[in-house]
Formats: C-alpha cells, structure tokens, sequence
C-alpha cells in the first residue's frame, strides 16, 4: 500500500534536526522500502513510499515511519507526555461485543459540550498536505489521528443515537441482520447480509465496522455532544466486508492489514486532547473499553551464531545489542536458556490447570502441559510448537537414560486425546505409539508438569511414581546453540516479529543489508540424496517427449467425483480427480481444435500428476492421450492410435527394465506410477540434464479461420503456387499445408491437381468471414492470371 508522508509532520516529532529530504530518501529506500516519489510543496516534500503489506500495521502513519527516521538516522525523538484529562459526568455509555475475535477491542468515550467548527490552521494544512480535505474539527481529529497513529477512528453524534430507558446510549457490535439499510456519509444506500459486522444503537445500524459510518448519526454544525470510537476489527472480516459492499476506505485498508489493539487506547488519548484543546470546556466522560483480551508482548530470542548463519555477516556482541538498542527494543541477554527453563519451572509448581491454555495470554497463570513447557522455552527465547505431539517430533531424540535437565519426556498416559500424527509441525508426520502428555525433565529422577489430574495443577514429581507417565514413549532435546541468547520483547504495534527469521531481518535492515559481503558457499560434504519418484518420472517425460509427446497440467479438482472439496476454488472444481482422464480428455479436445493452426497431424500429449482414488489415498500416476488428426477412415485412425500406444508402452518399458500394467481407452492409456516405482531400483546417481535449446514464439489470443483452396495446374510449380497463395495471403496467412495432390491426363494434356489447407490469424483482432473472403478472392484472381483453374 502507498502512503503520503509529510517531511514537515515527520519533522514536528524531533527537537533536533533530521537529514534532509533528499538524505531521508536514500535512507528509507536502503533500509525500509521504495520511495515511489517526493513531491515538493511549498517548504513540504511529500514522499510517496510504498509500504509493504508485512509492516502496514505500523508503518500507515507518521509516528511509525518517524520512528524509522530515529532508528536509521541516530535520531531520539521527543518524548510526549501525556497530558491529565478531568473527568466529568455524562451520559453513560454502556458496549456489547457479541464476537470477540471479530472485534477484539471497542473503545468508546462520551464528550459533551463540544462545538463543531473550522479546524485550527495547523490541523488543515497538516491533513492538506497529504491529500485530505478538511472537513469540520472533529472529524478533521478523527483523520488527523489514523495519519498519526494508523488507528481508525469515528465520531458519532450523540444526539442521534438512540437512548435506553435510563437515558443511556447502548452500542454493540454485531453482524447485520438480513436485509437491514444503511446509509453511508457520501450518501451511498446499502443493503447488508448477515456477515457484515456493523455498529448498531438499540434502533438502528451506525456503521460498518472498520468500513463506513453511517449518515444518520454523522457529526454536522448542530453537533453538541460526540462518543469517540477507537476500535480493532478483524483484517479478514473487514476485507471481505469491504470487498462486498463495494468501499474501500483508509480505515478499511489499515485494518486490512491488521493493527495492534493496542493502538486504540493511544488513539483515544490523543483525540481526547486534541478536542480539549479546540473545546476547552466539554465535558469529557470515562472510557468504555471492552477488551477481549489483555494485551501482552510477544517474546523472540536469536543466538548470536544463529543471527550471523541467518544473514550471511559477522555481526559482534555489541553491533547487535547497539543496533536493538536503536530500534527501541527492551530484551535481556540469557546465557544458559537451558539452566534459565530448569530453574524457572519450580517457580510455577501449583499454578492451575486449564485445558488449551494460551501460551501468551493464560500464561503464567494457568497451563496445560504443553503450553507448560512452550512457556518456559519462550521465555528463554526459544520457540517451539504448542502441542505435545508436535513438540515431540520437533525435538532431537534422546533415549530415557540419557536424558539431561531441559529435555521434554512424552507419554501415552491413555485417559486424554491420543494423537497419531503432528498436526501443526511438519504436519501429518506420524507417531504410531501416540503421545498425549509432556513433562520437563527437571534431573536426578524428577520432573514437572501440568496436569488436570494434578491436585493443584502443576506439579514435581517422581519419573518413575508418575501415574502420568507410566507408559513413556519418548524424550526429546531442545536442539539449540550452547551461547547466550537476545531475547527480545516485541512492542505491541511490531505485529511482524514472531520467530527468530523476523528478529534477524529486522536487525539486518538497520544494519544494511548492502553492507553483507557476498560469500562462496561452503564445501558440501553430504551426498544429495535422490528422490526416486521425481528421478522415473523424469525419466518418463525424456521418454515421452523423445516420441514426440507434450507435457500437460491439468486441475486436480474437477466436477463431479465421489470425494467432495470443502471449500472448492471454483464451481466446476468441486471434487478430488479419481484419475488424470477427465483432464486428459479435455486437453486433447482442445488441442483437437488448434490442430489446424499448430499443423499436427497427430496429437500426443501426457501428464504425471497425483490422483485421489480413495478416502485419504493419494497416488502417482501417469496418462497418455492421442488423437489422430489427419484426414483418414475412422477404422485406419483408430488403428494408429493404438500404433501409437504400442510404441509408447514398448519405449517406456525399454528404458526402464519393466513390464506396464496400463488401462486402455480409445484415447488414452494410464498407469500407477507408485505401484511401477515399486518394482524399480533406487537410483544410484541423478539423470543427466539435457541442455535445451528453447525458441519462443508470441502466440495470438484471437481465433484463426480454415480455407481450402484446390486447383488444376499446368507448367508451373508447386512452390511458384504457394508463392502467389502466401503474397496474396499477406501476414494473415500463418500456415499453409498441401493435403492432396495427383496428376490427369485432359485429353491428351497432363495436368496436376493441388490441394491446400490455409489457416488465417491476427495477432491483434478476430477476423471477419468478409476479409477472408477477399483474401481468398485475391489468391484466386492471382491463380488464374497465371491460368490455374481454380475449383
């Protein structure tokens, strides 16, 4: 998404001088992103950048692109605080929120005596200078915080909202009901579906959440009372609402991005001054905030080793902790995470058990066994998947006796959910013993872990008396560099830093990525294993394509089958293919139809791709399809087609050492390419590559015509023929075929008949029967000048 930045605005965030424009420019387009334009305007420059959709949650608004100047510049900006606002009585204001996860956060705020007037000249020649029309002053601070902050805001007039019985406004937020209108401020009636989320008072729909508001509580001249909304909409709720209705907004955009709840408290504070600086006698009421759930900051930890074998640098101790002290990060240097999780975990011992508890929002106050243990490694900056099984197939195996302090161990305790399979780490990988539990290995025969059947939740016991862990089934190492670890506690608006990878890139941007240094790769040491199904399949297609065949791809969904899609790509792609026919079948009559156009006498084509014959069966499989497109009986095209197959079936079979069992149609054969590789040996070195020498061709997107031309021909050759056919033809002639010719005596004169196909094409409009019948008329006054008699 591009965004306006004001050189002028970024600036009112320093006390000191930042670099200039031009120095600004070099600096985001070598650190942050590209600079698609700067527009100068008066004294302004106004950049055009080009946020990429990663950062669009902090970098939609000033302060957050300010903060880039800080970070890459050297600098500080100026510490804002926050100024006190008195409270006073008004009208309550009483929020529902009837879908948490669409609307995590609903912050709303009652402001009474307000006057609706022009905006302080700062205020309209800040919003002017990136493109915004100033409006009235409240909703010039509405757009003046979004530009500021990234957080959408909205203003209702609170004369217009309807009243309960005690007087006061009730909010919710709530889908629309089927059929409920709304129209928009810019006057635009809408008609809502039941997933669109909207803001409703006791009466009435207000506002499309994160979208629109609504024009029959918008602010006017006559407003003497407002509630301030700063809320948090879900970015696929609002994207598809947008989408469907048909508005696209610099609120909607922004929330489509996804923006810290955090954000809105922010929001609200800085509106709040703002009005109280242009209105200094409202009368300002308490914040209503519905928060789903408490905001915590997500924590990231990278070995030093790790960061360096990441970027490809040399990064020192102290580059790394100057350049996270530049960005603003709070983070603390762990020496051993493995001595940190030990000592930590008996800290927690009797904290209470809750099933699926939130490794970030229930802990540590509440634990299930594997938000346990991913708790106690995330705080020593390491990541590891939330699940018991995936944690097992996450880690290094070590057996029982080896075990070390640190070391996860897994059972199958048989009373609780037995998982077979990962399910979010290297999905599907499968565990037949099964796994329902972990425990952290604590050393000298004792672990720790949480357990419903614990009396207090979690607690410290014996690995051989657990009644949990009776029934072992594995033990595994946290694999991790034995060094000090930077674990970083993310800022709340830094959506984008979840895993170490996000860590290094960020450190590395600052740090220039112009600056790595290319390297050669290091010495392979290992033999590259080879992957017999990709290597025969290989072999196939050099077969195939050796006889003169053409690689096809077609969908693995199709129309109708037994095994249905849940959430199909199209209407016609409802169902798992069983085989490659159906896909075969509709190539082949495609290129039936572009056989004139291509000159083929023979179409051949193949495909190697997966089938679903079955419920969760997968195989690999091969078809061949042919047509034969030459003009001949139907009895002699249906003996080369199967002519056609023989040699096929004969030249795989001769390449690879073994029979095929294929099934035949009239038009295609196939064979389980799983079941043949299965006979096959592994394959000791990779196939050659085979140097290609490709040429291109632009094809046309427009549809060719066919014509026939024969004719009697005396002293004069068949090449002289073509040379008047092709002239006459002009450039619209693509291809030309004799497809008959033979010789007669006319009493006593010997004359020869030729016949030719003629395809006509235009690389840039359809032709018209009209044209190519003048063309036709032309070649045919040409022919006869030189006395062929055309027939």
């Amino acid at each position: 998404m591009n965004i306006p930045i004001s050189y002028q605005w970024l600036k009112s965030h320093f006390d000191k001088e930042i670099p200039s424009p031009e120095e600004v420019s070099t600096l985001f387009m070598k650190h942050l992103c590209e600079v698609e334009g700067a527009e100068q305007k008066g004294d302004d420059t106004i950049f055009d950048l080009k946020i990429m959709p990663d950062r669009g949650h902090d970098l939609l608004a000033h302060r957050g692109i300010a903060h880039e100047v800080s970070v890459l510049a050297g600098v500080p900006m100026k510490e804002k605080a926050q100024k006190e606002i008195s409270i006073a009585q008004v009208t309550p204001l009483r929020v529902a929120v009837e879908n948490a996860k669409l609307c995590p956060r609903y912050m709303g705020r009652v402001i009474e005596g307000v006057r609706v007037t022009e905006s302080p000249a700062w205020l309209r020649e800040r919003l002017e200078s990136v493109g915004q029309r100033s409006i009235n002053n409240i909703v010039d601070i509405t757009n003046y915080v979004m530009l500021e902050l990234g957080q959408p805001m909205h203003a209702f007039d609170m004369g217009k909202l309807a009243r309960t019985e005690d007087g006061a406004i009730s909010l919710v937020v709530r889908p629309a009901e089927v059929g409920e209108q709304m129209m928009t401020l810019d006057n635009k009636d809408l008609s809502l579906i039941s997933d669109t989320l909207v803001i409703a008072d006791t009466k009435r729909v207000l506002a499309i959440a994160g979208v629109k508001g609504g024009k029959g509580a918008g602010v006017n001249e006559g407003t003497t009372a407002i509630v301030f909304e700063a809320a948090n909409f879900d970015a696929v709720s609002t994207r598809k609402t947008s989408a469907r209705v048909g508005i696209r907004t610099d609120s909607s955009r922004r929330f489509e991005h996804d923006i810290s709840p955090a954000l809105a408290g922010e929001a609200m504070s800085l509106a709040t001054e703002l009005l109280i600086e242009m209105c200094p006698d409202a009368k300002v009421g308490e914040v209503v905030d519905v928060l789903a759930r408490p905001l915590k900051n997500y924590k990231v930890g990278i070995a030093l080793s790790e960061l360096n074998g990441i970027l490809g640098t040399t990064l020192s101790d102290k580059e790394v902790k100057d350049i996270l002290a530049r960005l603003g990060f709070v983070y603390e240097v762990v020496d051993d995470p493995r001595t940190q999780v030990v000592v930590m975990a008996p800290t927690l011992v009797d904290k209470p058990y809750k099933f699926g508890a939130s490794v970030l929002y229930d802990a540590p106050e509440a634990f299930d066994c594997a938000s346990f243990t991913a708790y106690l490694w995330k705080e020593a900056g390491v990541a590891i998947p939330r699940m018991s099984v995936d944690q097992l197939v996450f880690g290094d195996e070590v057996i029982l006796e080896s075990a070390q302090p640190g070391d996860l161990i897994f059972s199958n305790s048989g009373t609780d959910n037995i998982y077979y399979e990962s399910k979010e780490w290297m999905k599907g990988t499968k565990v037949p013993e099964g796994v329902d539990h972990v425990g952290l290995y604590l050393g000298d025969g004792k672990l720790i872990h949480a357990s419903r059947y614990n009396k207090n939740g979690v607690a410290l016991e014996s690995v051989a008396e657990s009644a949990r862990f009776r029934n072992i089934v594995g033990v595994r190492r946290i694999a991790i560099p034995a060094e000090p670890r930077y674990v970083v506690t993310v800022p709340l608006e830094r959506l984008d830093l979840r895993i170490k990878e996000d860590l290094a890139e960020e450190i590395g941007r600052v740090y220039g990525f112009d600056k790595i240094i290319s390297a050669p790769l290091s010495d392979i040491t290992f033999d590259a294993r080879i992957l017999k199904s990709y290597h025969y399949a290989n072999v196939i297609r050099d077969t195939l394509v050796a006889q003169g065949f053409s690689e096809v791809f077609t969908y693995s969904f199709q129309n109708e089958g037994e095994f249905a899609v849940a959430n199909p790509i199209a209407e016609d792609k409802g169902f798992l293919r069983p085989s490659l026919h159906q896909g075969l079948m509709k190539a082949l009559e495609l290129s039936r139809y572009n056989a004139p156009l291509l000159g083929l006498d023979e179409i051949k084509i193949f495909e190697i791709g997966k089938v679903y014959p079955g419920v969760m069966k997968e195989e690999l499989s091969c078809g061949v399809g042919a047509y034969v497109a030459k003009s001949m009986k139907q009895s002699k095209r249906e003996e080369r087609t199967k002519e056609i197959f023989n040699e096929v079936r004969q030249a795989i079979e001769d390449v690879l050492g073994v029979k095929i069992n294929d099934t035949q149609t009239s038009d295609a054969i196939h064979f389980n390419l799983g079941a043949l590789l299965e006979k096959l040996p592994e394959p000791k070195s990779p196939a050659p590559f085979k140097a290609v020498s490709v040429r291109y061709e632009k094809s046309s997107a427009y549809p060719f015509m066919l014509r026939d031309i024969a004719m009697w021909a005396q002293d004069i050759t068949q090449d002289e023929i073509l040379a008047i056919i092709r002239t006459e033809g002009t450039d619209l002639l693509v291809r030309d075929r004799l497809f008959d010719v033979f010789t007669k005596e006319f009493d006593g004169v010997s004359k020869t008949s030729y016949a030719f196909n003629l395809v006509f094409q235009s690389p840039d409009r359809t032709l018209s029967d009209v044209e190519i019948n003048e063309v036709m008329a032309r070649i045919t006054e040409k022919l006869s000048a030189r006395g062929l008699e055309v027939r």
